[in-house]
């Protein structure tokens, strides 16, 4: 039996992350932009709902509030100007995705920004609002600092050697193996030569 689900609208997820934020005791300002920010990542098809329930749970239990943190981000990237340091967030942040909407508001003035750790990228976050997770994004940053991209338009994609071999060991199931037969039906019949 598949789980119930109820459709919202971006606007009712907003509304019902603001009030949920200021249930679980935050501060009419920072409930407004954990709405704002539920909104920001609904519209771009991130689970922006269950974040929340995971961010404020563990805000209740005392934990970094990755909204706060988030709002600080922007604060202090903008304050600083073009030449600001990357910021280090908080170790055993929850939700840290409620971070990505602060992120863009950032990159959206000085160009893309990544967030990494030792693992590798968490994530990068274009000035245009896309977000590219990578390989050491997690629901709990640990060791994460955030700053302006290194290479805002990787050219390669890091894979590890594990999931190649894999991928390669499934392709080969669509070759056969080279004959006089194999060789003369190789390509179309017709003049199609891609």
């Amino acid at each position: 039996m598949m789980p119930e689900t109820v459709d919202m609208a971006h606007s009712e997820v907003r509304s019902l992350v603001t009030k949920a934020a200021r249930g679980a005791g935050m501060n009419w300002g920072i409930a407004e932009e954990a709405g704002w920010a539920a909104d920001w990542l609904a519209r771009r098809s991130m689970p922006a709902a269950e974040w929340a329930t995971l961010w404020l749970g563990k805000v209740l239990e005392g934990r970094p509030d990755a909204v706060a943190v988030g709002v600080g981000l922007q604060d202090r990237m903008a304050s600083e100007g073009v030449n600001f340091a990357a910021v280090s967030l908080p170790d055993d942040l929850f939700a840290p995705g409620y971070v990505l909407p602060f992120v863009h508001l950032v990159a959206a003035r000085y160009g893309t920004l990544e967030i990494v750790c030792t693992a590798g990228q968490a994530a990068m976050v274009c000035p245009d609002g896309e977000v590219t997770f990578g390989p050491a994004w997690s629901n709990c940053a640990s060791g994460w600092s955030v700053g302006l991209a290194r290479d805002a338009h990787p050219k390669r994609l890091s894979v590890p050697a594990a999931v190649v071999d894999c991928l390669e060991g499934l392709a080969l199931h669509t070759t056969v193996p080279p004959s006089d037969t194999s060789r003369r039906d190789a390509g179309s019949a017709t003049t199609d030569n891609d």
